[in-house]
């Protein structure tokens, strides 16, 4: 098939055993690749969500590109996770740039499917469609910086996934490091690899091209989306600040986390602006992706060198907990990443400790921007001692085990991204729908309400519901495709069918096209048996107000209750949010 290498590797770790699969011409056009694909691999598997340990060996760790990977077209570098969470116990997904989508076409896989367990720390490695496994017991213990540049050193040509040591000592919302500074970051992918035994991952490459359908119209394409991309006014903010330019605008309109979620604005947020100091004092240079033209990484001087800063993890790590000094809240983001951590995750969670402990209800918690405390609870909680056994559990479980469940700020068991749905209406929506949970890349509703779309931030009607919907939607492609979120304004409907034609020929239309994207959205809700009860939000965003430019403001069940109810109408749910038999079979799930 073009755009494929038209192979699936089954690697059984408890006995060392490797199988190849083909990929079905029907599946790869029903399903794509990536997201789509892996969802569909586990579905086939007639797994029972209830009974799958997520660390146990029939839990599978699927990594996938999409037929996009390998090519040329611009912010295609994708690629993506799929496995049970132990955070959420939920099927769940994760995506990463850098390399990997290209590399693991050129090593001649797309995707590899990961069960059992090796008995020793072991290293995979991946090529011509083969694997080797090696012995990684030199690895084991070393940061995901660490263990990459060492096998690189072997490996200079090759894309590398790595653990951190909390991976290999199972926090719930440990990440797979890729590149020194991606991640597989949400819901705890580098967890289930630790369970394996997985140390690392390496795909070394063959061959360096693609089969294309169309070649002429992919190079019309290629050059078209690469001059788009630089000088789309969607794409240019980007390129000259990245995410963390969102520090500014998050705390500048009132939607930035703060304080354990009690403010949306951050205390001293000046001290860690990036138009008046990260940018001007801490910014050294632009990082890029495989083959994209944006480089919207922007890497900062930190005391160990270089590291690359998002916006994300400066809310998490700096507006959650009250750390306001630049230097200091660079340098645990790069210590976060280094250990192998979700930072959204972590963050959330030591600031609700922080919480907690002000109220009485634990015990040697840090203080609001207690730098030190905090950096020694990040290490404890890699190593599961002293405090950080406790935050070593995710938010969700600290409150269960505490008795505080209406306290603590989650969805479906995970803690939510920077944009806060009192002051960012679209986001009630897209943090109750999601699959993953208080997941903001699930339909990217942030931009919707950012940019004043459907009727502005504070608006929750029908026509705010459709406009997250069509990106919900664009989003299921492109997390299957592979191509970067951030494309959106670039990768309209008309360009997806265009570039997909080109690449793989399944001369697909624009409905076709919405089609497959619903069936992904839905095969994933059907998969995890959501019903309206999961799609709930934290009771504090319900009750307790947050205060922007003298208003003060809440989620309230009305507008929740719409939205979702809409949401359901519109997507093919019954009431309770099960997807109705109709919607399953005209989508082809079932038949």
């Amino acid at each position: 098939m073009h755009g494929y290498a038209g192979r699936v590797l089954w690697i059984n770790l408890s006995r060392n055993e490797v199988r190849t699969e083909n990929i079905n011409e029907s599946t790869a056009k029903l399903f794509i690749g990536g997201r789509g694909l892996g969802l569909k691999i586990i579905f086939d598997l007639n797994l029972n969500l209830s009974s799958i340990d997520p660390y146990g060996t029939e839990n599978p760790l699927i990594i996938a590109t999409g037929p996009l990977g390998g090519t040329r077209i611009p912010l295609a570098t994708r690629a993506a996770a799929i496995f049970k969470s132990p955070l959420t116990n939920r099927w769940s997904y994760s995506t990463v740039g850098g390399t990997l989508g290209a590399y693991m076409k050129y090593a001649g896989v797309d995707a590899v499917v990961i069960t059992g367990a090796s008995p020793r720390p072991i290293h995979l490695v991946i090529s011509d469609g083969k694997v080797e496994f090696r012995d990684a017991r030199d690895l084991w213990g070393l940061d995901t910086v660490e263990t990459e540049h060492a096998i690189k050193r072997e490996f200079r040509d090759s894309a590398v996934l790595t653990i951190g040591p909390a991976g290999e000592n199972k926090v719930p919302y440990a990440c797979i490091g890729h590149e020194d500074w991606r991640q597989f970051g949400r819901t705890g992918a580098g967890a289930v690899m630790g369970s394996k035994g997985v140390k690392a991952i390496t795909f070394v490459p063959v061959n360096k091209t693609v089969d294309i359908a169309n070649d002429k119209a992919y190079q019309d394409l290629v050059r078209s989306l690469g001059r788009q991309a630089v000088t789309n006014p969607g794409m240019i903010p980007y390129r000259q600040g990245g995410t963390v330019r969102l520090i500014d605008t998050g705390n500048g309109m009132g939607f930035f986390p703060s304080i354990y979620w009690t403010k949306v604005v951050m205390p001293n947020w000046e001290d860690i602006s990036w138009e008046k100091v990260l940018k001007p004092k801490y910014f050294i240079k632009h990082g890029a992706c495989l083959y994209c033209p944006v480089a919207c990484h922007k890497v900062v001087r930190s005391s160990n060198g270089e590291y690359d800063l998002e916006y994300e993890t400066t809310m998490a790590l700096g507006g959650l907990t009250g750390v306001h000094d630049p230097q200091k809240l660079i340098d645990l983001a790069e210590l976060a990443d280094r250990l192998g951590f979700d930072t959204i995750s972590l963050g959330n969670t030591i600031a609700f400790l922080i919480y907690l402990g002000e109220k009485g209800i634990v015990k040697g918690a840090p203080k609001w921007g207690d730098y030190e405390g905090i950096r020694r609870l990040i290490i404890d909680t890699a190593y599961r001692r002293g405090l950080g056994e406790l935050a070593a559990l995710g938010t969700k479980a600290i409150a269960e085990k505490l008795g505080v469940q209406d306290l603590a700020i989650h969805v479906k068991g995970l803690e939510p991204a920077a944009y806060d749905p009192r002051t960012l209406k679209g986001m009630i929506l897209n943090n109750a729908i999601s699959e993953r949970g208080a997941d903001h890349l699930w339909s990217s509703a942030y931009a919707v309400d950012i940019t004043g779309q459907a009727g502005g931030r504070f608006a929750t009607g029908e026509e705010k519901v459709k406009a997250i919907m069509d990106i919900e939607e664009r989003n299921a492609l492109y997390d299957s495709m592979l191509l970067c979120k951030f494309g959106r304004a670039i990768y309209t409907w008309d360009v997806i069918r265009d570039v997909m034609n080109a690449v793989t020929g399944f001369n697909y239309t624009v409905d076709e096209l919405r089609e497959t994207a619903q069936r992904i959205i839905v095969l994933h809700r059907y998969m995890n048996g959501t019903t309206i009860e999961q799609d709930r939000l934290p009771p504090r965003w319900l009750r307790e107000p947050v205060e922007y430019e003298g208003k003060r403001y809440v989620v309230t069940e009305e507008e929740w209750s719409f939205m979702v109810k809409k949401y359901y109408e519109l997507r093919g749910y019954d009431e309770v949010g099960r997807p109705k038999q109709d919607t399953l079979a005209r989508l082809k799930i079932l038949t």
